[in-house]
């Protein structure tokens, strides 16, 4: 009796099945997806954001407002591949070994690529709270609540991500050892931490460290006074330790409740650094204000599902001299391709994701920063 061989087509629907399975930031953020088939790396795709209402006080006529949809482009700059030999001999297990042996293993990879690369934006987030002590402590998540509360991040759809040494603090707390006596069993069935104080809770082991800001000192001085409205400032002489970088968050201790993440620094270590950030300043600043950097610190992730946003888009099936099969899902989409090598006298297996990240609203999510690095 012939056996049969697993096509292209097996292989990439298991491989997708897989790659989702083993996603963890990927399928907490908005997933945009481009049905037609792109150039390839480097092309652009316009995503649609939520649109926004202003609710005006009614008198005696009400005014229609313009439903205008904002958009952004999102480069698809990220093309990972995993290619491996594959023999004749493989090809005959059935689909359940095969995905055990080949796919699951990686569609790992390509999932650990993915969701590093949207981990990355945390660089575009202003607003923070951070780990108490080297414990943390329930105050921590009340903390972060407070900064997506203040920033009016929808209550729906809000998720956190830790990276393994923070999510080490956390596990052990009440708040997350007991949440199947809420009758949270989600915690249970897909192995996340649970949900607490309104935010699913997550480890992802690609969440970021960011390093280069903070130094030897947290609180800084303006040099001068800034405008409200302002993205630009001069911060005095610090210690030859503290040094300022692009992507590093600070607060200003005479306006509690706003957040600001660097955008560009000219300095060198011991002398004042000159600073362009976002948002612009929500009031006046006076001469001597204090600002208070962070240091390095596990930038662990808060968010709504709509500040972040993941497009994929598929790639073109192989015209010829190949077997290829493209499938796609949910916002994902995977190529799989079987070819012979003459050279080597093999068969390969080739898995490959197109994909590009961007942030949607960097108000609607704030890191929960941990300086035990």
């Amino acid at each position: 009796m012939a056996q049969t061989l697993l096509t292209s087509l097996d292989i990439a629907r298991e491989s997708l099945i897989a790659l989702e399975n083993n996603l963890v930031m990927a399928n907490l953020v908005h997933r945009g997806y481009s049905p037609e088939f792109q150039s390839g790396r480097g092309a652009t795709v316009i995503v649609r954001a939520p649109t926004t209402f202003t609710a005006t006080a009614f008198t005696s006529a009400a005014a229609a407002q313009a439903a205008t949809e904002s958009s952004v482009s999102v480069v698809l700059d990220s093309l990972y591949d995993v290619s491996f030999e594959i023999s004749s001999k493989a090809l005959t297990l059935d689909v359940v070994d095969f995905r055990e042996q080949f796919v699951e293993p990686a569609a790992r990879e390509l999932a650990q690529k993915v969701d590093y690369a949207i981990t990355g934006l945390y660089a575009d987030v202003a607003g923070f709270g951070t780990v108490l002590g080297s414990t943390g402590a329930a105050a921590d998540i009340a903390g972060i609540r407070k900064v997506l509360n203040v920033n009016k991040s929808p209550m729906q759809d809000r998720s956190c991500v830790l990276h393994p040494s923070t999510e080490a603090l956390y596990i052990v707390k009440d708040a997350f050892l007991h949440a199947e006596k809420r009758g949270d069993k989600k915690a249970l069935r897909e192995g996340s931490m649970g949900r607490v104080m309104g935010l699913d809770f997550y480890m992802d082991q690609n969440v970021r460290t960011a390093t280069g800001g903070g130094g030897g000192t947290l609180g800084v001085l303006f040099r001068g006074t800034a405008g409200s409205g302002g993205t630009a400032a001069t911060l005095d002489t610090m210690d030859s330790a503290a040094t300022c970088a692009a992507g590093d968050v600070f607060a200003i201790t005479a306006r509690p409740n706003e957040w600001y993440v660097m955008l560009s620094v000219t300095q060198t270590a011991g002398t004042a650094a000159t600073i362009s950030f976002t948002p612009g300043l929500g009031g006046d600043i006076a001469d001597n204000s204090t600002a208070n950097l962070l240091p390095n610190h596990y930038a662990n992730l808060a968010f709504h599902k709509d500040a972040f946003a993941l497009v994929v888009a598929p790639l073109a099936p192989p015209i010829a001299g190949a077997e290829g099969a493209v499938v796609n899902h949910n916002g994902l989409a995977i190529r799989v391709v079987k070819t012979y090598t003459a050279t080597s006298k093999s068969n390969w297996c080739s898995m490959d994701i197109l994909f590009g990240v961007k942030t949607l609203n960097k108000n609607l999510a704030a890191r929960l920063c941990d300086t035990n690095v």
